[in-house]
């Protein structure tokens, strides 16, 4: 058996060997994602602990990374370059770059190792919604005045950008039509001389709005007619519930758009909406006004897709307290008289609304009779001037009696 062993021995020892080296070829290949023993990458920098009011504003590079060491379970998309911004403050500041790898992988060498950055913060901004139209409508056809809903957006960004941004641009076309164009289109952002505002990578959007559309119509009307901005007027009926009031009346838009001869529009201002019931509402209530049922003068009609509604705003009525104790003066006496029978403290009733009300004193409260003029006697039935903190009135004015006499000069019988 041992002769069997040793017989081509050599043959037998090279063969290990072989298969020794062709296993250690096979391990070290696979997928194209898994790493070898030695090779450079180019991999991605992202930024880690930036603060959610700051925002990069240089484009980041590329970091190329030379590895050593074998990994065969790791895979290149693991691994990363990365900048630590949690120090990070507005302006132009030197970061280091850190390779994030996985076990098993030595890092040699990467460049660039280092990274100048600028940050800036977020704001916010409202700025108005213009539109653009394109085109032209059907002949004999003209467009009216565009309406936008809404007319302005929230804008967010970094405020190096938001300083040169008056407006966003919402586009619309009216080629060849012959009624009213309503759409909703997103808006667009263009700094003061037109051009469109991008970020250090054009493709990351670095501006936002809300909201990111808006609805415009472009009145489309015949050319013998004309148009012009009207506002609207808003009645109601009824009262509100026990202790609510009714605070005011909000159409919405507060104004709309009316087409017509130019006699039919002449003298016609204003547009009057509703009577809307707010009988026993106890809080806000929308209506919508349905464009049938309301009143236009013959000849004139509201531009199409014109939407109305009101809001009527509901509160807690005024209330009333009594504060006891509240001081009178007596202003204004003549040098040659003096009070004979002095004011003095009263009770008064104040109205207002609860949260007005609630921390009212008397110290708070100024009340007096003016004197001017005056003779010795007495007066009675006088009524009261006052001063009251703001939304706080007195229902009822106060009256007082008071007397005054000569002045007696000190030694005189």
């Amino acid at each position: 058996m041992l002769e069997l062993l040793r017989r081509n021995l050599g043959v037998k020892v090279v063969s290990f060997l072989f298969a020794i080296l062709f296993w250690l070829y096979v391990l070290n290949q696979g997928t194209t994602d898994k790493l070898i023993p030695e090779q450079t990458l180019t991999i991605p920098l992202v930024v880690s602990e930036l603060d959610q009011k700051m925002v990069v504003m240089t484009q980041l590079p590329l970091v190329r990374v030379r590895l050593q060491g074998i990994n065969p379970s790791a895979n290149i998309k693991d691994i990363y370059a990365v900048v630590d911004l949690s120090s990070g403050m507005p302006g132009k500041s030197t970061y280091g770059i850190k390779v994030n790898i996985p076990t098993g992988t030595n890092v040699v060498d990467y460049q660039p190792s280092t990274i100048e950055l600028t940050l800036d913060t977020v704001e916010e901004k409202m700025v108005p919604v213009q539109a653009i139209v394109s085109g032209s409508p059907a002949n004999d056809y003209q467009v009216g005045s565009l309406i936008i809903k809404p007319s302005a957006v929230n804008v967010r960004g970094p405020s190096s950008k938001l300083g040169t941004l008056d407006k966003v641009i919402v586009e619309v076309s009216v080629a060849g039509v012959n009624e009213t164009v309503q759409v909703s289109r997103p808006v667009s952002f263009r700094d003061k001389e037109g051009k469109p505002i991008f970020g250090p990578d054009p493709s990351v959007t670095i501006l936002s709005a809300y909201p990111s559309s808006v609805d415009v119509i472009a009145p489309i009307m015949a050319k013998d007619l004309a148009s012009k901005m009207v506002p609207l007027k808003v009645t109601s009926i009824g009262i509100p519930a026990a202790g609510m009031e009714l605070r005011s009346l909000v159409p919405s838009p507060g104004s709309v758009q009316v087409s017509g001869t130019q006699q039919a529009l002449k003298g016609f201002d204003t547009l009057n909406i509703g009577p809307v019931d707010i009988s026993n509402l106890a809080d806000n209530k929308t209506f919508q006004i349905p464009i049938e049922q309301v009143a236009l003068p013959q000849g004139v009609s509201l531009i199409g897709g014109t939407t109305i509604s009101v809001t009527a705003q509901i509160g807690p009525g005024p209330v009333q307290k009594t504060i006891p104790g509240v001081a009178v003066q007596i202003r204004n006496v003549g040098k040659d008289l003096e009070i004979d029978q002095s004011i003095a403290p009263i009770d008064i009733v104040i109205e207002g609304l609860s949260d007005n009300l609630k921390n009212v004193t008397a110290d708070q409260i100024q009340l007096w009779v003016d004197a001017s003029g005056q003779a010795v006697g007495s007066y009675t039935d006088v009524n009261v001037f006052w001063q009251l903190p703001p939304g706080v009135t007195i229902p009822t004015t106060p009256q007082v009696t008071y007397s005054l006499k000569a002045h007696l000069e000190k030694g005189a019988e």
